[in-house]
Parts: C-alpha cells; sequence; structure tokens
C-alpha cells in the first residue's frame, strides 16, 4: 500500500516504484528462503561439500524480478542453484543427498511464497526459465548448470539469463553462479544469430496472441508494446555487451540509457525508446491496480478506458480523455514498432554496389588477430549500426575516409583495439559529419585519434560520451601548449557554479578531469610532449583534481558537522600530504594517488552534530578517497590509496601532527621512513605545512643511514622481487621485477638516506632529481647517475605504454601474448625482438648498480 500510494501520488518515478516492488519479493523470498532450510536442516543436517564443508542455496530472480522491474501483480521468476554435490550431516530424518535436500527446500519456498491462504498469497511463481522447463529438477548444483549451458544453452535461454541476479540465499553461491552467468551471456564480437532468433520468438509471441484474440490491446506482448522494447534492448546487448561491459545492466530503462550512451541508439530513438517504455509500464500498473489482477489489456468500455487515462495524469474527463489516451498510446505503440520493424527487418541486399571490403586474407596479412571481427567494424563504421543508421552524404565521407582509417589504424599499436574503439566513436559521432569531415582533411588528428584508441576504452569512453572534444584535441594551440597546477584548476573552476548539487558538483569534477586529461594523453601520443613532461602535467592535474574534490569533501563535513575549532575557538587546519609518485611528480594515466592527511592538533566541531577534529579530518579524507575513485557513468576522477599513511590499517585516516612524530619516533619501520623520503605538502594551510614540513625532514633526514640498514632495504627489495613482482620466463614485471623501477628508486632512496642528513642537495622527492644530486655531492659517479635517468626514463615510458594500451594488472607484461609487438610499436622499436632485447639490456644494467650498492 506504501508503495502504490506513492506511486498514485506522484512521490516515486517508475523506476523507483519497480525496484521497491522487487525488494519486497526479494524480503520476501529470503525470510521463506530461511524457514525452508531451517526446517530442512531439522531433520536431516547441514548440507555438506564433498570436503565436509557446509554448502548453500541461492535464489535467483529472473525476468521483471531479476531486472529489478516487478508490477503489482507480476509472477516472480525463479530459479534455484546450490553450491556443490554431496550429502546432508545427518538428522532425525537421516542422511539426504544435497540434491535431494535442496529440491526439497526449494519446494517448499515455492510453497510458501504462493499459497493461497485466508490472507491472500505473497506471489505467484514461475519456475519455466530453469533448464529445461517444467520438465527439468528444481534445482541444480553450480556444476549441474555450467554442464547443461555449455552442451543444450539456446539462444532464448542466454537472453533470459541478461536478467538474472541473485536474490536471495547464500551469496557466495549467488556470486559464484553470476560468474557462470556472464561467460554463458556476454560472448566476443557479433553473433549473426540473434537479430534472427529474436525475429522469431516475436513471430511466435504475435501467432499466439491472433489465436487467443486482443492481440492490437495487449500493452505487454501487442505490437509496439513492452516486449518489442525489451527485445530490441535485450538484442543490443546480446550483440555488443560481449565487448563492452557497460551494456550489462539488467533494467530496461536503464539499459536503454546506457546504450544511448555508448552510441547503439541514435539519440532521439532512444529517448523515444525510453518515454515510450515509461508510458507502457505505468499503463500496465494503472491497469493492475484498477482491475486488482495481472492483465495487459487495455479495457473496451468506454467508462474504463477514461478511467485509465485519468490515472496515467491525462487532465481531462470522461470522453475526451479517453480520446487523448487512445491518440497518445497509439503514437507511443507507433514509435515502439517502427523501431522494433527497422531493427528487425531482413533487408534485402542492396542493389548499388559499395566500395569493397579488404577481405579476410588481406586483414590477417596487415596485422589483425581477428580478421572477421575487423571487417563487420569497417562494415558498421561505413553503413552505421542496427537502428543508428547513416545518412548518404554521411556515407559518402566515410567511404572516401577508409583507406586514409586503415593507414592509422595499421601504424597503431594495436590494429584490432583501434578499429573496435573507432567503430564505437563513429558510431557515437553519428550525424555530426564535420567530425568525420575533420578526420578525412586532417591525418594527424586521425592519427592520433587511432593511437589513442589503440589503448582500448579507458580514454577512448570520454570521446564516445562527448565526441565535440575531437574538435578540442584537433586545435594545434593545444598541441603543443604547457599546462600547470593553476591552468588545470582554473580548468576545473566550473565545479562550483552556482545551483549544483553535490553529486552534480562530484561528477562536473570527474568529467572535467577526464577532459583535461584526454588533452594531457594526446599530446604525449603525439610525441610533442616527452615523459617528463606528460608526468608532470599528470601530476598537476592531480593536484588540482585533489584541491577541488578536498574543497568538497569539508564542504559536505562543514554542512554536517560544523568547523572544527581548539579550546580557544581558534580554527584547527589540515594539510594533504602526497607520496609515492604523486609526491614524485611522476603520475601517470592509471595512477594511484598516494597521501595521508596531518591536522594541527585536538579540538572540535562547533555545529550541532559535534564530532572530534581527528573524526572530522579522518571523515573528510575518507570521503575524498571514496568519491574520487568511485567508477560511475560520469566515469573516475583518481583512485587514492590512503595505505602510506602513519600506522597504515591500524590506524585512523588522519593524524595529529603531535600523533605523527610520536608514532614515527616510537613505531615506524625503516621502510616508513624510506617512503617518506618522496613526502610532498601539497595541500591545505601553510603555517601547518611548514610545521609538517620541518618534522617529517627530521624524521627522514635526522640520522645518516647505516649498513644495517642498508641491508635491511635489499632485503625488503628481495622479498618484493619475489612477492610482487612474480616475474617467471614468460612474464616480466616494469615494476617490481629484477631491475625494475623499484631498483632504480630504492638505489635513489637508499643513497639519500645516507648522504641526506649532510646535504641539502640530495633531498629530492623525484628519483631523476635525487640522482642528479647524488651525483653532485659525490655519491654517484656522473656518469652512471646519467646512465640510472636513462633507463629509469624508459621503464616510465614502457609503464605508461603498458597503462595506456589496458594491461592487466599494470606493469605486467606477458611474452606470449600480443602486448610486447603492442609495446615496441608504441615506443618505436622496429620489433619485438629489439624491444625485448632492449628491455633486457636496461634492465641488466639497472640490476647491476644495484648490485653494486648493496655490495
Amino acid at each position: 500500500m506504501r508503495i502504490a500510494s506513492r506511486d498514485l501520488l506522484g512521490d516515486a518515478d517508475l523506476t523507483v516504484t519497480t525496484e521497491e516492488l522487487a525488494h519486497v519479493a526479494d524480503a520476501c523470498l529470503e525470510q521463506a528462503c530461511r524457514w525452508a532450510l531451517a526446517a530442512g536442516a531439522a531433520d536431516h543436517g547441514a548440507p555438506l561439500d564433498g570436503a565436509g564443508q557446509p554448502t548453500g542455496l541461492a535464489v535467483v530472480g529472473m525476468g521483471k524480478l531479476g531486472g529489478e522491474e516487478l508490477n503489482y501483480s507480476s509472477d516472480v521468476d525463479l530459479m534455484f542453484v546450490y553450491g556443490e554435490d554431496g550429502e546432508t550431516a545427518g538428522g532425525p530424518g537421516g542422511r539426504v543427498a544435497n540434491g535431494e535436500f535442496f529440491a526439497r527446500v526449494c519446494r517448499d519456498v515455492v510453497e510458501a511464497i504462493e499459497s493461497v491462504t485466508d490472507e491472500g498469497h505473497v506471489f505467484r511463481v514461475d519456475l519455466r526459465l530453469r533448464p529445461e522447463g517444467r520438465m527439468g529438477p528444481i534445482v541444480l548444483s553450480l556444476d549441474g548448470y555450467r554442464r547443461y549451458y555449455a552442451a543444450r544453452a539456446e539462444l532464448w535461454e542466454r537472453q533470459a539469463l541478461l536478467k538474472a541476479r541473485i536474490c536471495a540465499g547464500d551469496r557466495a553461491v549467488g556470486g559464484r553462479f553470476t560468474d557462470l552467468v556472464r561467460e554463458v551471456v556476454y560472448r566476443p564480437g557479433l553473433d549473426p544469430a540473434v537479430v534472427p532468433a529474436i525475429r522469431g520468438m516475436k513471430s511466435e509471441i504475435d501467432r499466439a496472441l491472433r489465436t487467443k484474440g486482443g492481440e492490437r490491446d495487449n500493452v505487454k506482448l501487442g505490437p509496439g508494446g513492452i516486449r518489442e522494447i525489451e527485445f530490441v534492448v535485450q538484442a543490443l546487448q546480446l550483440l555488443y555487451a560481449g565487448d563492452d561491459s557497460w551494456l550489462r545492466e539488467r533494467g530496461t530503462l536503464k539499459a536503454i540509457f546506457r546504450l544511448l550512451e555508448r552510441g547503439y541508439l541514435a539519440p532521439d530513438l532512444g529517448r523515444a525508446l525510453s518515454g515510450a517504455y515509461v508510458h507502457l509500464r505505468t499503463v500496465e500498473h494503472r491497469l493492475q491496480i484498477l482491475h486488482e489482477f495481472q492483465t495487459h489489456s487495455l479495457p473496451r468500455d468506454a467508462g474504463a478506458l477514461a478511467r485509465l487515462a485519468r490515472r496515467v495524469g491525462i487532465e481531462a474527463r470522461g470522453a475526451a480523455a479517453a480520446r487523448r489516451f487512445v491518440a497518445e498510446h497509439r503514437r507511443v505503440r507507433a514509435t515502439v514498432q517502427r523501431a522494433f520493424r527497422e531493427f528487425f527487418a531482413e533487408r534485402p541486399e542492396p542493389r548499388a554496389r559499395p566500395p569493397r571490403l579488404p577481405s579476410l586474407l588481406a586483414l590477417t596479412a596487415t596485422g589483425f588477430r581477428d580478421p572477421e571481427r575487423a571487417r563487420a567494424n569497417l562494415k558498421m563504421i561505413r553503413e552505421g549500426r542496427p537502428l543508428v543508421p547513416y545518412a548518404a552524404d554521411l556515407r559518402a565521407t566515410l567511404d572516401r575516409l577508409q583507406p586514409m582509417l586503415l593507414d592509422a589504424v595499421w601504424k597503431s599499436p594495436d590494429p584490432d583495439e583501434a578499429l573496435n574503439q573507432l567503430e564505437r566513436f563513429l558510431a557515437a559521432v553519428g550525424p555530426r559529419a564535420g567530425l568525420v569531415e575533420m578526420l578525412a582533411s586532417e591525418p594527424a588528428v586521425l592519427t592520433g585519434l587511432a593511437r589513442l584508441c589503440a589503448g582500448g576504452d579507458l580514454l577512448t569512453q570520454l570521446l564516445i560520451t562527448q565526441p565535440d572534444l575531437l574538435a578540442s584535441l584537433a586545435d594545434p594551440r593545444r598541441v603543443v601548449e604547457r599546462k600547470t597546477a593553476r591552468d588545470f584548476r582554473a580548468a576545473l573552476a566550473p565545479v562550483f557554479a552556482p545551483g549544483l548539487a553535490r553529486a552534480e558538483q562530484w561528477d562536473a569534477l570527474r568529467r572535467l578531469k577526464q577532459a583535461e586529461e584526454l588533452q594531457v594523453v594526446w599530446r604525449y601520443l603525439l610525441g610533442t610532449a616527452s615523459i617528463d613532461r606528460y608526468a608532470r602535467e599528470m601530476t598537476a592535474l592531480a593536484e588540482a583534481t585533489l584541491a577541488a574534490g578536498w574543497t568538497l569533501a569539508q564542504m559536505d563535513l562543514v554542512e554536517r558537522h560544523g568547523v572544527p575549532r581548539d579550546g580557544r575557538g581558534h580554527f584547527v587546519p589540515a594539510v594533504l600530504v602526497a607520496m609515492g609518485k604523486l609526491g614524485g611528480r611522476e603520475i601517470v594515466t592509471g595512477s594511484d594517488l598516494d597521501v595521508f592527511v596531518v591536522f594541527a592538533g585536538d579540538g572540535a566541531t562547533d555545529g550541532p552534530t559535534r564530532v572530534e577534529a581527528h573524526t572530522f579530518w579522518s571523515d573528510c579524507v575518507a570521503r575524498l578517497a571514496a568519491t574520487l575513485g568511485d567508477i560511475t557513468a560520469a566515469g573516475v576522477a583518481f583512485p587514492v590509496d590512503l595505505r602510506l599513511r602513519p600506522g597504515s590499517k591500524g590506524s585512523g585516516f588522519a593524524a595529529s601532527l603531535d600523533a605523527l612524530e610520536r608514532y614515527y619516533r616510537e613505531h615506524g619501520d625503516l621502510w616508513e621512513r624510506q617512503t617518506l623520503v618522496r613526502a610532498r605538502l601539497v595541500l591545505g594551510d601553510r603555517v601547518l605545512a611548514r610545521r609538517v614540513r620541518v618534522v617529517l625532514r627530521a624524521l627522514v633526514y635526522g640520522a645518516p643511514l647505516d649498513r644495517t640498514g642498508l641491508k635491511e632495504i635489499a632485503e625488503v627489495r628481495a622479498r618484493m622481487q619475489v612477492e610482487l613482482g612474480k616475474e617467471t620466463p614468460g612474464r616480466l614485471h616494469v615494476k617490481f621485477g629484477r631491475g625494475g623501477l623499484v631498483d632504480v628508486e630504492f638505489l635513489a632512496q637508499a643513497l639519500q638516506l645516507v648522504h641526506g642528513a649532510g646535504a641539502v642537495e640530495v633531498r629530492c622527492c623525484a628519483t631523476a632529481a635525487a640522482l642528479r644530486g647524488l651525483a653532485r655531492v659525490g655519491a654517484l659517479e656522473a656518469g652512471a647517475a646519467a646512465a640510472l635517468v636513462e633507463h629509469a626514463r624508459f621503464l616510465r615510458r614502457l609503464s605508461a605504454a603498458l597503462r595506456l594500451l589496458g594491461a592487466r594488472p599494470a606493469d605486467t607484461l606477458d611474452l606470449a601474448g600480443p602486448m610486447p609487438a603492442r609495446v615496441a610499436s608504441a615506443l618505436g622499436h622496429a620489433s619485438r625482438a629489439e624491444f625485448l632485447a632492449e628491455y633486457r639490456r636496461r634492465t641488466g644494467a639497472v640490476r647491476a648498480a644495484w648490485e653494486a650498492l648493496r655490495a
């Protein structure tokens, strides 16, 4: 009643209403599941796997329940899955096989949910979507589902699994089932069977409706009805979500928005389909409230039709309301029907012969690993995607662009990925012929775009959601400009525009940061920025993003708790300390921001909800880290890592200056002192910053490192190589492996700790600057220092290339795959072999220098 009241009064929209109805069903199923499991265990004991460990049951919501789109009178479509085969521990009823035990439990759950009593029933249950439908077992183990889907899964079952969601029971079992579903449903590449199979399903539905009568008036299954929207959306997901995980959304309305955002639906059509879906589902809801049972057919009676019109918000009475409703409903159905027919129509072969696409043999010969996928991409680039057709003039421009595009793709580090992403970008460009014309007339822009696209969707997605950014990238002034933290702060200033809600401010920060990062990466990929300049600009952008995020986080906390003040009423300030790559100004795309916070001292806030100053600043940095690192539709700002703070996991997220000094002097390990070599004050109160800087210098450089300390650092490095590098003959680690970046960093930091007490020149946060300073004071030979700087620069370029090319895990190079050749191309080497020889030469020299220090 509460949900229906909010719905009818307009206090909750369609999405909220259907989600809340689904969550009511989840809660009922959870309770029924607990009751049935307890009853079964009382008779037979707990179910155990072959190793004697407990195993559980998960309830899988399908259809509208899985998509969190439940109606007032919906059935709940369910499947059941248990973890492992075995038998129960035993009880008054003896031992039974797990399959038998869980089958009884599932029958009890179904009976509890759908049995009709004096108080009615909870929900009707439909189990027909399980393997083998009505004839299949009520529950299967995970292995049972795996065997079935591997051997017998049909496309309609993959389509049904798009909405599968664990809604009750054992979440660990449910998580493993969800992983299995992902493998079954989402397959790489385009499946040509999808469209004709779904077309056939809809034809069967239409024939069944015609047999029963009432096809025209059925808002769910009739022409232009809900099912046609769902079939279009699900077909697009089955076609493209194997390669684009952002499309893996269970809810139809949310999936439409994601398809629209990614360019798989033309903007006008996407908005029309979302509006049509809301209209049709609202009508469906009002019909079921009006008649108090499950129905999808419009009333024939004029009075009932007028009442329905009023309930869907038409402000008229009697016959006028009915006429307006019928006109709007016909318009909506016509839009849906037109989209469905266009998508699923069997298109005749065009009479005019289009320009020939390269053959599979030619694509293979020119370096494509998946020539069939490449040919499909080229076809879509030329003709457009289903439901996003290109106009004739745009197709002519694309035909002219094709040879230049192929040339740019072939020269990119990864032709397959570059073409995948270019197709997505051009689909997002849609009717903006000016952008396509620009690519056809400016080879440098096309070359840069291909190199950007070769890195996958890491940065390409921003261009896909905002294609007009390409015009700014083409501006010659942007290619050569240099930006500082002040420039980036100015670029992020719109975050604080009046009238934005806090969530909108955070989203604006994410989008603006990504747009600026795109410019920085673009300059690097085009070769107008060195790795050093790229890292400096990315660091400046990171600092500007932190500054904006820090302000937003403080605004949130001040609104809730007031301002932190000491006993005399003075503000208790704080500073943000950068560590790691951020401290050393070596940030690249994909880097974490290592930070910790120091505040002045004790105090409490002055707002209505008072908290200690420690709590205020800890919550503030926690909010900063969580929100900047959130993965959202607007993208990610920066991942923030707080693990290098004093005391790490055993401490709060902020420390007072006294607590910081006390911790490092009384409890700090040598490795923690070593991390402080790169500590740099980046934000906060200037007076407090000077005090913190003095304390940190004393902690790091107060006493020279002795031979015992050097040995301890060498032991830590050896453990890192084994535990974090995990190198094998076929797998290299650029950062933690033998002769990797960490060798250079540890060498510089160890010598800084030895000589820094008496030599200010070596107290540098950046590794290259530290090596040069060490050469100036005679701690390193000038030639050796210069060589180490160059080796580190090579490794940093390699690390950046791996990140921009989407290597997972970051800084890892698998020799058996295509990545070495992609990296060789990105770094300008003539061949894979030449690149690997250069890598081994440089890492060998770095390791020799590190070993010489240890000697």
